[in-house]
């Protein structure tokens, strides 16, 4: 006589532990994804980032030359003068937009490159602080199509400023109670120190990023995301007046100044 064959399964008390496990295990993984995307996309950023500032610290350097492409990734430049003569103060903006009016990369910039402190005969003072809204220039292929709302953008500050090596109590020849000889020496070190200032420039490049720009609102708003970048050039700076009569000041580090 064959005996029947028992056939053994799971409990519903099993199964419901089973699906106690794996939805526990399920929210564990589903937890952890939003910080994987959101450490994913910070090191893409910083990854471009750091390709952007190269990339704008070459075309300072050299005057954007070949590099007319800016154009179509400069959203507005803003630029705010202040003059300073005694007490008193004015201050000019003004904003350029974008593609308007500018087809050429110098002269995107030459607005980037103006000198922050200019120190006139009379005595006045121009501080001149320049910022633009730029998206992305490097990366994927969807960020090269011209006006592309949807590429990352950023916000970018350049401060231009002149170079020299002595601090100012080794230059000041004029100070009361020096020998003749410190007299010497300090006279010398000031004729070395402005031929330094006219060779060589300290350049500050600051990105922050993201950037979301709200045109019709006119607001901006920035990420935590900020990072430097630091260059000191030699050669002169160059000045030519753009159609706009406003003056253009570009590197030109082939060209040194003998005087």
């Amino acid at each position: 006589m064959q005996r029947a064959r028992t056939q053994a399964a799971f409990t519903m008390v099993e199964i419901a532990i089973c699906i106690a496990v794996v939805a526990f295990a399920m929210v564990a993984i589903i937890g952890v994804l939003p910080t994987g995307f959101q450490v994913q996309r910070e090191n893409r950023e910083d990854t471009l980032i750091g390709q952007e500032g190269m990339l704008w610290m070459e075309a300072i350097r050299s005057g954007a030359l070949g590099m007319d492409y800016l154009t179509n990734h400069v959203r507005f430049i803003e630029q705010v003068v202040e003059q300073r003569t005694g007490t008193a103060t004015t201050t000019k903006t003004t904003v350029y937009k974008f593609p308007v009016g500018f087809t050429r990369g110098w002269e995107i910039v030459s607005l980037l490159t103006q000198p922050k402190y200019v120190l006139l005969t009379n005595g006045t003072m121009i501080v001149t602080r320049t910022r633009a809204l730029v998206r992305s220039i490097t990366g994927s292929a969807a960020n090269m199509t011209p006006q592309n709302e949807f590429a990352f953008t950023y916000l970018l500050d350049l401060d231009a400023m002149p170079f020299n090596a002595y601090a100012p109590v080794l230059t000041n020849w004029q100070s009361s109670a020096l020998s003749p000889e410190e007299v010497l020496t300090r006279s010398n070190n000031w004729m070395v120190a402005k031929n330094q200032e006219r060779n060589a420039w300290s350049l500050k490049l600051s990105l922050r990023w993201p950037a979301d720009w709200n045109e019709s609102a006119g607001t901006l708003r920035l990420g935590k995301g900020e990072r430097e970048f630091r260059l000191l050039t030699t050669g002169v700076m160059q000045v030519a007046p753009r159609t706009d009569n406003v003056p253009a000041f570009l590197m030109d580090p082939s060209q040194y100044s003998a005087q």
